[in-house]
């Protein structure tokens, strides 16, 4: 599959590409991705570079884990990513600290599973995050997701755990409340 663009009233949102590495090992940095996220811990360069040199590609290319990155322009700087994995039926998101707030990824959930919908004929669209995070809950909230309850995440952290995890899904066709 090839990567797809997809614009917004405030977004770009194209593929990552290698200019990106040093913002997405940056913002990746964030004390708070160690409790919330399943990327490796400490965060490292060479994890930023394995992301975009490999996951980034592969996934598109497979069409097993579609990625985009989020920017006010094309070829603007990256501000967070977003991604479906075919694997759990699920979205994921992160957002860079100095962007947060402003309903961007918000914006960008919805349109990312809009085009899933429309190109890939999803039924449905599922997303977790770990207990506590409330951004996450917000912005899946917002973009029309609907709490199903708290049980284990579905994938593994890096310490081999599955920590509780709040559950939702946006079922297509019904209205985004």
């Amino acid at each position: 599959m090839k990567a797809r663009v997809l614009q917004t009233e405030r977004l770009w949102l194209d593929s990552p590409v290698l200019s990106d590495r040093f913002a997405v090992a940056e913002y990746c940095r964030d004390p708070l991705f160690e409790t919330f996220m399943t990327l490796p811990w400490p965060y490292e360069q060479r994890h930023a570079d394995f992301f975009l040199y490999r996951v980034v590609p592969g996934g598109w290319l497979s069409g097993d884990e579609l990625t985009w990155a989020l920017r006010k322009s094309e070829g603007g700087p990256l501000l967070g990513i977003i991604g479906w994995r075919r694997e759990f039926g699920d979205i994921g998101f992160w957002l860079g600290a100095p962007h947060r707030g402003s309903g961007l990824m918000t914006e960008a959930v919805v349109a990312v599973t809009e085009w899933l919908a429309a190109e890939l004929g999803l039924p449905e669209i599922a997303w977790e995050c770990v207990v506590g995070n409330t951004a996450s809950v917000s912005v899946a909230r917002k973009a029309g997701f609907v709490f199903t309850g708290e049980r284990p995440t579905e994938l593994t952290f890096r310490d081999g755990t599955h920590p509780p995890s709040w559950h939702g899904v946006l079922r297509v066709g019904e209205p985004r409340v």
